[in-house]
């Protein structure tokens, strides 16, 4: 038993550190690319973000992995924070893009159905449709952001640019911030939640952090580096904003479906821009492909 517990405990760091050092790019790339801030400042506001929102929300999850797999064993929890970090990896070397969330989900619902405790249905659909109507409305609400922002902000120049700087650095740490709460929420709730995986978690935090978020925080930054201030503060502020209330509702969320479709929209608002489809398509297929994968696996190791 003892083991058993030793083993979650490593489970759930090596999750949240590889969560941690992928999604950090999705926090603070912009500002780092945009030079708003330094690498070194933006990996500590990361941190403090993901931290803060997994202390004091993060427990939240624990409604979720409860109606998801009922009467969860040690054994069936860390056999779906294993997969889940297999999927994860694999996929990531793939270079598919996946969420390791969703991922989670659909194998905790997997093995609840293999387990003859079949989750909650109504739940499990108030999920998925959160899954597909968020992104829509990510998408809407860039869109109108930035049109609206271009034609009604104060001509200033300087004073928009300033403004634009210091939203950038808040929505950074609100961004990690939801996703401690809501992402990492969900692996620590699946561990257990308890004050040994909690610290494992945080500690994971730091070292996701600052030894594997090199290389997504310099491809992220240069992306967005190509964006205009208005795109990026709108793209962190949706995101938050979408990921705040479905945490709030104890609803599993990926970051990156709210931010790359807010992108998406954002792009598109300008008429004379154009925007590649085919690299959000990819993502949107991942989306699909890995919860339904996953719930796969779960149904077959249930």
């Amino acid at each position: 038993m003892l083991l058993l517990s030793v083993a979650l405990v490593v489970l759930v760091f090596l999750a949240v550190m590889l969560v941690a050092g992928n999604n950090l790019s999705a926090c603070i790339g912009p500002a780092v690319g945009s030079r708003i801030v330094t690498k070194q400042f933006g990996v500590l506001v990361g941190v403090a973000g993901f931290s803060a929102g997994l202390l004091v929300q993060g427990s939240g999850m624990n409604h979720s992995v409860g109606i998801l797999l009922p009467n969860a064993t040690p054994v069936l929890r860390a056999e779906a924070l294993l997969v889940a970090i297999i999927v994860f990896v694999i996929a990531y070397r793939l270079r598919v893009p996946t969420s390791l969330s969703m991922a989670l989900v659909g194998l905790l619902a997997g093995l609840s159905i293999a387990g003859n405790s079949p989750s909650n249905g109504f739940y499990v659909g108030e999920v998925v449709l959160t899954w597909v109507l968020v992104p829509l409305i990510a998408f809407g609400v860039a869109f109108g952001l930035i049109r609206l922002l271009n034609r009604s902000w104060p001509s200033n120049l300087w004073q928009r640019l300033q403004t634009y700087k210091l939203l950038i650095i808040v929505a950074s740490f609100t961004t990690a911030y939801v996703t401690g709460a809501n992402t990492l929420g969900l692996i620590v709730a699946t561990g257990g939640f308890d004050f040994a995986s909690v610290v494992a978690a945080v500690a994971a935090v730091f070292v996701g952090s600052f030894l594997l978020s090199e290389g997504p925080i310099r491809r992220v930054s240069e992306e967005f580096f190509l964006m205009r201030y208005a795109n990026t503060a709108v793209t962190l502020v949706t995101s938050t904003v979408l990921v705040e209330a479905a945490t709030i509702f104890n609803i599993p969320l990926s970051i990156t479906q709210t931010t790359s479709i807010a992108v998406f929209g954002a792009g598109l608002s300008y008429r004379t821009k154009l925007v590649s489809v085919k690299p959000f398509l990819k993502i949107v297929a991942g989306w699909v492909i890995a919860p339904l994968l996953s719930f796969a696996i779960g149904l077959l190791i249930g």
